[in-house]
């Protein structure tokens, strides 16, 4: 009875050894075959839904100097309208998106940028600048208009500090 037991253990140790045994060969054929799927469904994805791909700019990173790395503007009137700015310097690419539901127009990169590009340049303030004159500025360098129904503003400063700045109407 004993040797029957042993018999029949030695195959399934021997089938276990084999199936924890070192040799990734056929996994890393797997992982590697799985790849060009999870990348094509991944781009596909992001070709049919435009609002999760960012567009970059040709804008030299060396050519922009702000106060800010990262400005992401979002301000909400009656109607559902909103004006929505989102500019980043990442250190390697510029990116900038423009939607502005007041005028009807939405732009992505460089049309974007363009469109923006001298407001920014208006601002000065930086992390001790108050909310209230941070609010202001930026809704004058942007020429909207003070009738708003919230104001929300994300911004990364080079010192990698970020502040969010809220005002509801």
């Amino acid at each position: 009875m004993k040797l029957f037991r042993g018999v029949l253990t030695l195959p399934l140790l021997l089938g276990l050894l084999y199936a924890c045994s070192n040799d990734d060969t056929q996994v890393d054929k797997d992982v590697t075959g799985n790849k060009n799927t999870v990348d094509e469904t991944t781009n596909n994805k992001n070709n049919n839904n435009n609002e999760d791909v960012r567009e970059r700019t040709g804008i030299k990173v060396t050519d922009v100097n702000y106060v800010f790395t990262h400005f992401d503007l979002d301000v909400e009137y009656t109607d559902h309208k909103s004006y929505e700015v989102e500019f980043e310097n990442d250190g390697n690419n510029i990116y900038a998106e423009l939607d502005d539901d007041l005028k009807g127009a939405e732009y992505k990169g460089d049309q974007a940028y363009d469109k923006f590009v001298d407001a920014l340049k208006q601002l000065t303030f930086d992390e001790t600048t108050s909310d209230e004159d941070v609010r202001k500025a930026v809704l004058k360098a942007f020429s909207l208009d003070e009738n708003y129904q919230s104001f929300e503003l994300e911004v990364r400063f080079p010192s990698g500090e970020e502040k969010h700045y809220h005002h509801n109407k």
